[in-house]
């Protein structure tokens, strides 16, 4: 690494013009690149595509659609109802407004209350022809029964009759019981058209004044009605924003008599989370920006203190080009890396810059500057960029692709952004200390921040023993708390609490019980169909059995309740069969494919349930399906890939953070080669772990999905300090002073500049915490306390560990100051 260094060194002083033009040209070639970046959205950002899950929700999303939009329509309470809404001109305008969101290719199948309530007047037209005719037959049958019953006993024939007519007066008891109370209400309804308000009362309320069961799903209560339109399956979340949006601003066009119209549904919630994940980034590279001008201004001591800024910049660009020609996408998680990127890149340049100056005001020579701290500090530098792109790239072990993608996002950015950085700030103050004539006094600070780290300092070494037992406490006590740290899977709070949308979705939640549903994909094989008879009586009842043992499942659709809620009798092969082929497609569409074999199960699931909830009843419900051989049963839709995502994004959390502490480990005892060496930079960043794991279990604060992914971040950036001052003290005792002395010394005179790269890092993360959106604000305040305390571990636990093992002799001072 020495010599790697020394060579760039060369490089700087030979061509400290051309490379510095260079490392700006770069950054203008690689900005064409800018343009190629994409933002991928699609569901291939969330699970791996070759998963179970993600195969089976593509299949079914391919024959039975996507996410559904909600329309709500609303009548007033002191007014006759949502009756209303089937008036002639009302109807008419549902009938426009069908007719226009099939027309403009976005839904794969739209459910209108108007189309239900037309379906509902067929069947029951239908129904008073039929059950009359199915009564006669009843009754022959009962009658036969009862005569053959009664000859076997062998009573006379008059005896005979008298049981039919008792059997007969039976069946008819029983009919007049269950159907004559509607038959009388339906021969008082008058004409059976929905132009008679009568008749439309007599279809959608039951005899004791309450809307029929099987209209719940469309008729929440007397004032509301709902349209769902399912969009077409498979969209990106790009497409599916467009189409949400399309709906909702499309809605205002169409007037209802009486009625209010609402257009929500998980669609606009996940546009409102795309939109301002997207807008965001613009907004956070900003403040971050903002922060980095004042860390620099307010802690940094140095001439030309804001060179790292326009540098890291430069960087920046050259690293989103890159990442546009390479193809990693842009991603709800990688567009959160732009701030840390930058926060990153000034902790580099800060480095660098602050060692420059001291050397050159040390030599008096802006070669020999140039060349000692390339020498001195160029090593420690490069050895912790390498370890923060292992931290990185150990995101790579996550089963969600967007993760792996902010890991090579994260990798690929440090290391452009380092030599970006590296180029530029060496070659700028190379230029800039060539010029100088004698020594120039280094403006002092408007804090006094080596003292303070000074004091620090003096204040620990010396008392290892009672700081390393606190610490082992606090870390173990960490570890134990973190499992116990609940997370956030509630979607509805990764959205602003203000968010309009969100307001929608919870009126129209409040009014129908729910906007969300668990869906089972049901597909047979070896030439059986979903309408066989064993099929559908296993159907009827797993679905029954679910609703009763799960109170999250408020209702539920199949081939088999459908059937029944036409019929009005347990489903037959036949009756199925006739239900289908009389029912409007839209129903047909979202209950079975074209050849039979494919079936889909609906539950709505309250909105309530968090994800982990509905994971819990996914994983309860196919465990319990046992359906008949030849068939399978696979959960799919929106709420299985939300909660499999997220389940994946935190399954291997912890395995993520003892790779990443193991993978640098190796790289320390590699580079080293003393044991000791290679575990002091990890032991602060450990600490701080524990204590953070602490502090946010008894301040009650969850993780987010995002919060799950930081260990590796923070192991990876919490080590570089602990690098920096560890070879720092190398350094100062390989010039001969003792283990105290020494450390008094690079805590002077590394400690501003390892509290000014720790106030940046933080800073590129709590920008995102500035952010309105509580996906990234949780991210963005975790992820900086946990740098906080990274540092603030490596300035109380460090310096006495280090002085303790050198005096103890259990390390090896090395006459350079890192290694060769």
């Amino acid at each position: 690494m020495k010599r790697i260094a020394q060579a760039i060194a060369s490089l700087v002083r030979r061509w400290p013009a051309p490379l510095a033009g260079a490392a700006v040209c770069a950054a203008l070639v690689l900005a064409f690149g800018i343009p190629r970046l994409k933002f991928q959205t699609g569901q291939d950002t969330l699970l791996d595509p070759n998963s179970r899950v993600a195969v089976d929700n593509v299949r079914f999303q391919r024959q039975f659609g996507g996410d559904p939009m909600l329309i709500l329509f609303e009548a007033p309470k002191d007014g006759p109802g949502i009756q209303q809404l089937f008036s002639p001109a009302n109807r008419a305008e549902l009938t426009r407004l069908e007719r226009d969101m099939n027309a403009n290719g976005d839904y794969q199948s739209i459910l209108s209350p108007l189309t239900i309530l037309q379906f509902a007047q067929q069947t029951v037209q239908q129904r008073m022809v039929a059950e009359p005719q199915k009564l006669a037959q009843r009754e022959q049958q009962a009658m036969a029964d009862a005569r053959a019953a009664s000859a076997g006993r062998g009573e006379t024939p008059a005896q005979q009759e008298a049981a039919a007519q008792v059997a007969k007066q039976q069946i008819d008891d029983a009919f007049n019981a269950e159907f004559g109370v509607d038959a009388k209400r339906f021969l008082d309804a008058g004409d059976a058209s929905l132009d008679n308000p009568k008749f439309v009362e007599f279809v959608m309320y039951g005899a004791d004044g309450k809307l029929r069961p099987d209209f719940a799903g469309a008729f929440p209560d007397d004032h509301h009605a709902l349209m769902v339109a399912r969009l077409k399956g498979n969209l990106s979340i790009d497409a599916t924003s467009r189409a949400a949006a399309r709906a909702r601003e499309r809605m205002p066009q169409y007037h209802f008599d009486g009625v209010s119209v609402l257009a929500s549904g998980p669609p606009l919630l996940i546009k409102e989370i795309n939109d301002k994940m997207r807008s965001a980034l613009f907004v956070m590279a900003a403040l971050a920006v903002a922060l980095m001008v004042a860390v620099l201004s307010g802690i940094f001591r140095a001439r030309w203190r804001l060179l790292s800024l326009p540098a890291v910049l430069v960087g920046c660009v050259s690293a989103f080009g890159l990442m546009g020609f390479l193809g990693i996408p842009l991603t709800m998680v990688t567009i959160s890396g732009l701030p840390i990127l930058i926060g990153l890149g000034v902790d580099f340049a800060i480095q660098l810059h602050s060692r420059i100056e001291e050397e050159t005001f040390t030599s008096d020579s802006a070669e020999l500057g140039l060349e000692r701290t390339f020498a001195r500090l160029g090593p420690a530098l490069i050895l912790a960029a390498i370890a923060a792109c292992i931290g990185f790239m150990v995101l790579h072990l996550s089963r969600v692709p967007m993760v792996r993608d902010f890991g090579s996002m994260l990798a690929v950015g440090a290391v452009i952004v380092f030599l970006t950085s590296v180029a530029l700030i060496s070659s700028v103050l190379y230029l800039r200390e060539r010029q100088r004539i004698g020594a120039t006094p280094q403006p002092r600070a408007r804090f006094e921040v080596e003292r303070l780290v000074g004091r620090l300092t003096a204040r620990t070494v010396g008392r290892f023993a009672p700081i390393a037992l606190v610490a082992a406490v606090v870390a173990l006590g960490g570890l134990y708390l973190n499992r116990r740290i609940p997370t956030e899977t509630d979607p509805e709070k990764f959205v602003p609490a203000s968010s309009p949308v969100l307001r929608d979705l919870h009126r129209v939640s409040a009014v129908a019980g729910t906007t969300s549903e668990l869906d089972l994909l049901v597909e047979t094989s070896g030439g059986k169909r979903v309408t066989d008879q064993d099929v559908l009586d296993w159907m009827g009842s797993f679905e029954q059995r679910q609703r009763e043992q799960h109170e999250e499942l408020l209702q539920s659709n199949s081939l088999a309740s459908f059937t029944r809620s036409v019929t009005g009798e347990p489903p037959t092969t036949a009756s199925a069969t006739s239900t289908l082929a009389s029912a409007p497609q839209p129903l047909v569409d979202i209950a079975v494919n074209a050849d039979r074999t494919m079936a889909a199960i609906t539950f709505a699931i309250s909105d309530r349930a968090s994800l982990d909830q509905r994971k819990a009843v996914a994983d309860a419900i196919v465990r319990d399906a046992q359906p008949p051989a030849g068939v399978t049963v696979a959960p799919a839709g929106i709420a299985v890939v939300g909660t499999a995502a997220v389940d994946a994004i935190a399954s291997n959390r912890d395995l993520m953070s003892f790779v990443a502490i193991g993978a640098i480990a190796v790289l320390l005892l590699a580079v080293f080669r003393n044991p000791v060496k290679a575990i002091a930079p990890l032991l602060p960043v450990l600490l701080a772990l524990g204590a953070s794991a602490m502090l946010l279990y008894f301040l009650g604060i969850s993780y987010s999905p995002l919060t799950s992914i930081s260990g590796p971040l923070i192991i990876a950036m919490g080590t570089e300090f602990n690098i920096l001052l560890m070879t720092r003290y190398f350094e100062e005792r390989s010039l001969g002073n003792d283990p105290r002395h020494a450390m008094s010394l690079a805590s002077l005179r590394i400690g501003r500049a390892i509290t000014a790269s720790g106030l940046t890092v933080m800073g590129g993360f709590a920008v995102l915490a500035l952010s309105d959106f509580p996906l990234l604000d949780n991210f963005g305040k975790v992820t900086a306390l946990n740098i906080g305390l990274c540092l603030l571990s490596t300035l109380i636990l460090l310096p006495p560990l280090l002085v303790w093992a050198d005096e103890d002799h259990r390390l090896a001072i090395p006459s350079d100051a890192v290694t060769q």
